[in-house]
């Protein structure tokens, strides 16, 4: 199982679609998202979106 770890998205929905779309080049099972997800950025909602309907774990924070 290939699984890909992301985080500090900070809501910059032009580069979270980058980086998906490498990790889809590389053939990954299972994304772990480790937070840091909209906090600051400019397109928050849709990074949500993207989010929500995805192969993504998402870590709890402590």
């Amino acid at each position: 199982m290939r699984i890909a770890f992301i985080s500090d998205i900070h809501g910059n929905f032009t580069a979270f679609q980058a980086v998906l779309a490498d990790i889809n080049s590389q053939h990954v099972d299972q994304i772990v998202c480790l937070g840091d997800v909209v906090t600051m950025g400019p397109q928050p909602v849709e990074v949500l979106n993207k989010l929500k309907h995805g192969l993504f774990v998402y870590q709890e924070e402590s």
